[in-house]
């Protein structure tokens, strides 16, 4: 109760607490308890109680004053003095609160109680600078005023505290001013300084110092931070320290805040108030305005620097930026205004800085000078050089400044006779600059005797001075490369020596040559003009080259010169290498008696033909291998790969040592050949492998392998067979090997197992003479040991190890599989050399024992090899993953390979062999490959190949059974590759990731990526999105997660949190389901918020979201208004504990209510929830019982305006939750017993009166009222039983749960058949709802429609609310035609469709509205009604008028005889076109021919879109037109917006159209469009003959869009011929994906008309050749193979 909590009467008295008497009595205001708790010390009994303190009149006499304070006083009454003075000291500072508040009736509202608290003990200076850094200017200058005492004699230093933000103008009145006084001096006004009151007794001086209350210094904290403040520490400064205050001020904004209007006005306000010795700093601060705000120069200067700088040096710096357009008017905008500054400060400096300028400027430039000097003749109104003398001279001075000197002296003095027109005439050509130059540089060289270096000095110090003076149009840079040219090609040793000095010889600029005295700081041509590394390079190559490729002899003295040259570029980069490897090679050359002149080595293309030479020329020459290496190296032999010309000379050394029968040393070479890996070798290798002569078998096994491995196809047969028969001697060897052994103790005897074979068996057996041929007992014991091997694996299935030990030993092919593995080409680098492979498994030595025996029968005893060859794969797989691909690939059944995937541990390697394996598998099964000769699909990346398989068989589907297999298990080994690659970037988080479960738990991988959200690191933000993308998972629940993560978990402000949320837009996404969003945020999230901030943005979020799901007692609006209302009156409340439904709200606000706030809060009482069942609909919600829970809430009526009554039993009987929850009868029970309780209520309220307590109760109408609206419901309640509503909730539900909610009032229920119309249902519907609502609602059929088409008009209209209700409106406008056409098809008339007509004819007829839309909608009523005649023509008459309304051209009202049959329209149409002279009146009469049927002419050429075109054409080309648009492209838009229509052109018109068209320049590219859009085959005709009458290839004659065209038109052979080809095919090749177009067929196609070239390279681009293997050759060579 606010009565007995709080007394208002008494605590809120006006005329108590306001009243000045009342309100300063010291009695009053401190009495007992109320304000200091001692109450003994102030209370009023005690104070006045001291005895005879107060009735001794005399003691305050004056004559006894004095005496009495001296010596008189007691230390209680001391205490009481000083107790006054305090209670003094509070009431001054009150009564300065109440001023800066704004005077009593405004401190009234505003009084802040805990801000005077502080206040009226706060340090007055302290709150004199919180004020001023506030800059609250009001209170600052109320401070001054009535406490002038004790600051201002810190005036300054307080306003030094104001933001150097804030302009100067805001704190005016509070600057220091001064005036002349009466004699005539400067000097300072005093502030006004004021009282609030009389000064009291006790505050004397005398009385102070006997209480020792003598004012104290507190500001030293105002001087802490800024000692140089100190000085200005006065209450009455003299002028010089005013000055210094507004200077060093003025460099405070500056410095601080940059803004220099501001300072510029802090020092004009200062001489406004006569401050002296300001003008200087004004003059350079409004020079700072104008660099700083007009000349944008230099934005980074400030005041200091700029007041470092010279006048000139100012000058300079404002006339930087302008331009030469703008030159004269910034002169007198910004140079004029400078010079007059200059010229107050000291006469005649404008004069002396004008010309210095001047001068300079036209060192460089006459032009700017020449501007000056125009706008400064006697006849211009504005002069910048008023007096003609001084004009004249410095004219005449510039031009004195630009005087050229003629180089023609210079060219006299070395022996070049060039006339001054000459110079002149040359002054500006580089190109004959150029050549003078080089002319001058290489006389000099020619000169005989040879100049010294000091001449060369001075010939380059002459280009220099040429060049600067004339011939600027050449760089320095390139003065010093054409004198450094000319050194070095002087053919003179000391010139090139010469030419070292003037150069950088390294690209770190080390130079090692020093440079000689005479060219050392020399002007323009010392150190620091050396040549650029890069040009020097250059330049040193090309001498080179020319001394090199003039030699005539190997020993020529210009190879010399050309190494001298080369030798000056000291880091050698690869071309000066490469030049002096090429001058290396002559001396080897000339030892294998080579003879060749130079320049032939240099033009040798195949430089593999000089080592031939060289070879030929010694017989020998295979023994001087390193010789011959190093010379291929030095002529970049194989276009410098070491690894391939290596391999040629091998290759070559080997021939050679062959043919000399010289089989070792020919070996050594192949094995160099093998070990390199050298496929080209092949030939020399197999030729020495099938060599009889040579006896090492085990080599020449070794050299067939190499051989067979890097052979063509044409060659394995007969290198198969020369491998066969050598296996075979090895084998039997091994086998007369093993059934005699040499000796017992090195064999291990056992049934089946021979011993042990030594590293080299063949050796050890003896010659291949021994070896018998295939039979006898030896071939008896290998055809028993391969049977008996078949046997095993067919019968036992025992691993591959069982297996070889029962049957024999691994070693026996050991050596021989060292280069017949497939795939194995250099992968030296990957897997080491072969020699680091481990020895075999039984399983290869068993796979290759069966191989040979099936190979020996041709095929007729297969070998089953899947057993094997997984077992292979298995061993080879931890070391070898190449070679375990290979014996995969061998497997007879592709899925087979699955057993060895499974196996291995899951790792990204696995996984990708795997992918990679099936990818193979899939590519030569949709395009067989293995026919081919080193098929490009074994070379290609393997990530590129899955990345493309993949693609291409998720882009397309019907895939054949064996395919569909294969495709199913790449995705499965892909899927799992993502998995693992996910979980391995979750571990590098650091985040405890277990990949294999993350991989293999579907539970765990969504709770790992949903924990990922719960971060503020934005990378690792988007990979949670990522992955949530990649698994599917909800973005609802990713959003949802990282906002209960914002709220509980961040630490970040609420500020914070909520800018979070706007910039990730979570909310956007959460608000689509608004029941889990508040289900969730009440759950996991409302326990953990803390704050009054966030909990207002918590409700914000829910209110703006999920308002209406919302069940709770306090709505979230409710919650925010409380919130905000009492966030402003408490601190410190526990709100959640206040708002919970059980606890009692008043024992949560106890603890913060005071005497300001009680009357803010009661005002809220009726928001809270209340204890023991208020509000009642709380209560009854929680019981299951609903009539039981009704009862209990029952006895609250009574407590309830009727009002709030009829609320209460519309919240239980027709809300959402209780339509959900409860039953209708259940809902009328409820009503029947709510009406019964507000009878029994009004009969109690008639007995009781007029008690005025109970007055709005009282009130009888209120009661009918309620009883009435409850009578409705009632009513509303029971048609909720009959068929139609119950018919209505079968077939749509939210039909009848909002006609539920509707309790038949006239808005709900015209708003839900408003509905129904729009949402096109049968009208009969709408009438059966309209006739069951209770009430006089006084609707109809033909109202609600009318509603409706009213709604759909406006969204057509561009409402903006209506839009967003109807996003769709002219198909809502079709559904209601449509179901008034089915009404009147049924034979009622309720609405028909004049009325629609009716309705919609406003619309229609409205000018002012978009024509389109209008024409649509007669369109909609033409297409549902069948009208007649009449009708018919008027809506085309409705048509033409709403097309024609807006065109100008036709400012007469069409009739209906206008446009009655086609010839009218075609002559109206005529009529208008030719009056039409504008492009927008064009396209009325376009929008027009659409809005009518179609004129189909018999001559295409009266055809009306003809006869537009040819109009529009002559309109637009014609002198003086008007329209000015792009023609070509919009007659396309035409042509091609009539294609989806009934007025789409036929080929005849669009030949005619494109004819019109070619006629005109710059419109054939549109007309070679419209003709391939049309398909037509004798357009497409035409279109090639344009084509290929084509010259060039220009953007007037082709674009991309064209090119798509043609390649869509299948046009691409046709265009063969033409310049046209080549952007068609490169179009082709770059956009075939997004095109759709099949490169292949393409080329097949070309390839079909005989253009086997170009297909050739097509498909060559198409499938990545190098195109420096892409040849005519190449081209004609693949297709044979391709296609």
């Amino acid at each position: 109760s606010v009565g007995a909590y709080y007394s208002v009467s008494a605590y809120y008295s006006v005329g108590a607490y306001y009243s000045v008497s009342a309100y300063y009595s010291v009695g009053a205001y401190y009495s007992v308890g109320a304000y200091y708790s001692v109450s003994a010390y102030y209370s009023v009994g005690a104070y006045y109680s001291v005895g005879a303190y107060y009735s001794v009149s005399a003691y305050y006499s004056v004559g006894a004053y004095d005496s009495v304070i001296t010596t008189q006083l007691t230390l209680e009454q001391k205490e009481l003095c000083r107790s006054r003075l305090k209670l003094l000291c509070y009431l001054d500072r009150l009564a300065t609160y109440e001023d800066i508040l704004g005077g009593p009736d405004a401190a009234e509202q505003r009084y802040d109680s805990e801000f005077f608290k502080k206040f009226r003990n706060q340090n007055i200076i302290l709150s004199a600078r919180t004020y001023a850094r506030e800059s609250n200017v009001q209170a600052l200058d109320i401070l001054f005023t009535y406490h002038g005492a004790e600051l201002l004699q810190h005036r300054l230093a307080i306003l030094f505290n104001f933001p150097e933000t804030t302009s100067p103008h805001e704190y005016t009145i509070l600057l220091p001013e001064a005036c002349v006084d009466e004699r005539g001096d400067l000097g300072v006004i005093p502030w006004d300084e004021q009282r609030h009151r009389e000064m009291d007794w006790c505050e004397e001086d005398q009385c102070r110092t006997v209480l020792d209350q003598n004012l104290q210094d507190h500001a030293h904290f105002l001087y802490e931070d800024a000692p140089d403040w100190l000085r200005f520490r006065t209450a009455t400064p003299p002028m010089d320290l005013l000055t210094d205050w507004y200077l060093s001020r003025a460099q405070d904004i500056d410095s601080c805040s940059r803004q220099v209007d501001c300072a510029l006005s802090l020092v004009r306000l200062g001489k406004e108030r006569d401050i002296p010795g300001l003008e200087r700093l004004c003059d350079d601060l409004v020079t700072m305005e104008t660099l700083v705000y007009e000349t944008a120069c230099e934005l980074s200067l400030t005041l200091r620097d700029l007041q470092q700088l010279g006048d000139i040096d100012k000058l300079r710096l404002l006339m930087k930026n302008s331009s030469a357009e703008r030159y004269v008017k910034d002169v007198f905008q910004w140079m004029v205004p400078f010079l007059h500054r200059c010229e107050k400060q000291s006469g005649g400096a404008s004069e002396a800085l004008l010309r210095e300028y001047l001068v300079t400027l036209s060192r460089q430039d006459l032009s700017l000078p020449l501007a000056v000097f125009q706008h400064s003749r006697p006849d211009s109104q504005q002069k910048v050089l008023g007096d003609p003398d001084q004009l004249m001279t410095v004219a005449l001075e510039c031009i004195y400044k630009t005087h050229i000197q003629t180089p023609t002296v210079v060219l006299e003095k070395h022996g070049l006779q060039k006339p001054v027109s000459y110079v002149r005439s040359s002054q500006t050509s580089t190109e004959e600059a150029h050549a003078l130059m080089v002319k001058l540089c290489r006389h000099t060289g020619r000169r005989t005797p040879p100049v010294s270096e000091s001449v060369w000095r001075g010939v380059l110090q002459d280009l220099l001075d040429m060049q600067h003076s004339v011939y600027t149009c050449l760089l320095p840079d390139t003065c010093h490369q054409i004198f450094v040219e000319s050194l070095l090609c002087s053919s003179r040793p000391e010139n090139v020596v010469l030419a070292g000095q003037l150069i950088h010889c390294s690209a770190v600029s080390h130079d090692v040559v020093p440079v000689s005295g005479s060219f050392r700081d020399r002007g323009r041509g010392g150190l620091s003009a050396k040549v650029n590394y890069h040009t020097a390079v250059e330049l040193v190559l090309a001498a080179a080259r020319e001394y090199f490729n003039s030699s005539t002899t190997l020993t020529d003295p210009c190879i010399e010169l050309a190494r001298e040259c080369l030798k000056l570029i000291t880091d050698c980069p690869p071309a000066v290498q490469e030049e002096m490897d090429i001058i290396s090679s002559l001396s080897v050359l000339e030892s294998f008696n080579v003879n060749i002149l130079p320049l032939q080595v240099r033009l040798r293309v195949e430089r593999l033909s000089i080592i031939e030479q060289c070879i030929s020329q010694c017989s020998k020459a295979y023994t001087q291998s390193a010789l011959l290496l190093d010379l291929a190296s030095l002529l970049r032999v194989a276009g410098g790969d070491e690894w391939r010309c290596k391999g040629q000379v091998f290759s070559l050394l080997a021939q050679q040592a062959l043919q000399a029968l010289d089989y070792k040393t020919s070996y050594i070479h192949c094995q160099d050949l093998m070990a390199s890996g050298y496929g080209d070798g092949w030939e020399v290798c197999s030729l020495l492998g099938q060599c009889e002569g040579y006896m090492d078998l085990r080599a020449r096994q070794e050299l067939l392998a190499f051989s067979l491995t890097y052979c063509p196809p044409a060659s394995i047969h007969p290198l198969l067979a020369a491998s066969s028969d050598l296996q075979t001697q090895v084998l039997y060897q091994a086998v007369n090997y093993q059934m005699d052994p040499p000796e017992p103790e090195c064999c291990i005897t056992t049934n089946l197992c021979p011993p042990p074979l030594v590293s080299s068996p063949l050796q050890s057996a003896g010659p291949p003479s021994s070896v018998s041929p295939l039979g006898g007992a030896a071939g008896d014991l290998l055809h028993r040991t391969t049977n008996r091997t078949i046997e095993v694996l067919a019968s036992t299935g025992l691993t591959t190890k069982a297996v070889l030990t029962a049957v024999s030993d691994h070693k026996w092919w050991k050596n021989q599989l060292n280069y017949l593995r497939p795939l194995h080409v250099r992968t030296e680098d990957v897997y080491g050399s072969y020699d680091a492979v481990p020895q075999e498994q039984f399983a290869e030595v068993l796979l290759r024992t069966g191989k040979l025996a099936e190979t020996k029968t041709e095929g007729q005893t297969l070998f089953p090899a899947t057993e094997v060859l997984l077992q292979l794969a298995s061993d080879a797989f931890p070391r070898d993953m190449t070679l375990s691909l290979a014996y995969l690939l061998a497997l007879p059944q592709v899925l087979d390979a699955n057993r060895c995937f499974e196996t291995q541990s899951h790792s990204a390697l696995s996984l990708q062999l795997a992918a990679y394996y099936y990818s193979l598998q899939i590519y030569n099964h949709l395009v067989p490959c293995l026919k081919a000769n080193t098929h490009t699909l074994y070379r290609a990346d393997p990530k590129e190949l899955i990345r493309l398989v993949t693609q291409h068989v998720t882009a397309h589907s019907d895939w054949p059974a064996d395919v569909e297999e294969l495709i199913g298990q790449l995705q499965v080994y892909n899927e799992r590759l993502t998995d693992l690659t996910q979980a391995q970037v979750l571990q590098g988080l650091g985040r405890g990731v277990d990949t294999r479960r993350f991989s293999s738990d579907a539970h765990y991988k969504k709770q790992t990526i949903l924990g990922l959200t719960e971060t503020l690191d934005d990378s690792v933000w988007r990979i949670s999105l990522s992955l949530a993308q990649r698994y599917s998972i909800p973005l609802w629940d990713i959003y949802m997660t990282h906002l209960e993560f914002l709220f509980t978990d961040s630490g970040l402000s609420t500020k914070d949190i909520e800018g979070r949320v706007d910039t990730l837009a979570l909310f956007d996404c959460l608000k689509s389901e608004p029941e889990s969003f508040h289900s969730h945020m009440s759950k996991y999230v409302l326990t953990s918020v803390e704050g009054t901030d966030l909990l207002l943005y918590y409700y914000t979020l829910l209110e703006e979201c999920c308002g209406s799901y919302c069940s709770s007692v306090i709505t979230p609006d409710t919650h925010i208004k409380l919130l905000k209302k009492l966030r402003s009156v408490t601190t410190g409340l526990d709100y959640r504990k206040m708002t919970d439904e059980v606890s009692d709200p008043l024992a949560a606000l106890e603890p913060v209510l005071t005497s300001q706030n009680v009357l803010s809060i009661s005002k809220l009482a009726n928001r809270l929830p209340r204890p023991g069942g208020v509000p009642t609909e709380t209560c009854f919600w929680k019981e299951q019982d609903y009539l039981h829970a009704y009862d209990t809430c029952a006895k609250y009526l009574d407590r309830l305006l009727p009002a709030d009554a009829v609320h209460f039993l519309d919240d239980i009987t027709f809300s959402p939750l209780a339509v959900n929850q409860l039953s209708v009868s259940v809902r009328v029970e409820v009503m029947k017993r709510g009406m019964k309780a507000l009878r029994q209520l009004r009969e109690k309220s008639r007995k009781r009166g007029g008690d005025d307590v109970e007055s709005d109760r009282s009130d009888t109408s209120s009661f009918d009222h309620a009883l009435s609206h409850l009578q409705q419901s009632l009513a509303h309640l029971d048609t909720l039983g009959h068929s139609f509503i119950l018919s209505l909730k079968d077939s749509n539900q939210s039909y009848s749960r909002t006609y539920d909610l509707s309790r038949s009032e006239r808005s709900k229920v015209q708003a839900l058949a408003v509905t129904m119309a729009t949402d096109g249902q049968p009208l009969e519907l709408i009438g059966d709802l309209l006739g069951i609502a209770v009430g006089n609602l006084d609707l109809s059929i033909k109202t609600v429609l009318q509603v409706a088409v009213e709604n759909v008009v406006s969204a057509l209209s561009g409402d903006k609310e209506m839009v967003n209700d109807y996003p769709e409106p002219l198909m809502v406008l079709e559904g209601m035609v449509t179901a008034v056409h089915n009404h009147v098809q049924s034979g009622d008339s309720v609405v028909s469709s004049d009325d629609l007509l009716a309705w919609l004819r406003p619309f229609c007829s409205d000018g002012s509205r978009a024509v389109r839309p209008r024409i649509e909608v007669l369109q909609i009523l033409e297409n549902n009604f069948s009208l007649r005649d009449s009708d018919v023509h008027l809506l085309l008459l409705y048509r033409t008028q709403a097309v024609l309304k807006d065109l100008l051209v036709w400012p007469n009202h069409v009739e209906m005889d206008d446009i009655e049959n086609e010839e009218k329209r075609y002559r109206l149409f005529l009529q208008l076109l030719g009056d039409s002279r504008k492009w927008e009146e064009f396209q009325q009469l376009m929008l027009l021919l659409q809005a009518w049927p179609p004129m189909m002419k018999e001559e295409c050429e009266r055809n009306p879109w003809v006869v537009l075109t040819s109009t529009l054409i002559e309109c637009c080309r014609g002198h003086g037109s008007e329209v000015r648009l792009d023609l070509g492209q919009e007659i396309m838009n035409m042509v091609r917006s009539l294609y989806p229509s009934k007025h789409k052109l036929p080929a005849q018109c669009i030949r005619h159209m494109s004819s019109l068209l070619l006629d005109q320049p710059g419109l054939r590219l549109p007309a070679l469009k419209l003709m391939t859009e049309s398909q037509d085959p004798q357009l497409l005709e035409l279109v090639l003959d344009q084509i290929n009458n084509t010259t060039e290839v220009c953007d007037s004659t082709c674009d991309p869009e064209l090119l798509s065209l043609l390649l869509d038109a299948g046009l691409l052979v046709g265009c063969v011929p033409s310049p046209l080809y080549p952007p068609l095919s490169a179009h082709l090749l770059s956009r075939h994906r997004e095109g759709g177009w099949d490169v292949e067929k393409a080329a097949s196609e070309l390839l079909q008309a005989g253009y086997r070239a170009q297909a050739g390279s097509l498909l060559l681009v198409y499938r990545g050749t190098h195109p420096g293997l892409s040849t005519f050759t190449t081209a004609l060579t693949v297709i044979k193979k391709w296609l």
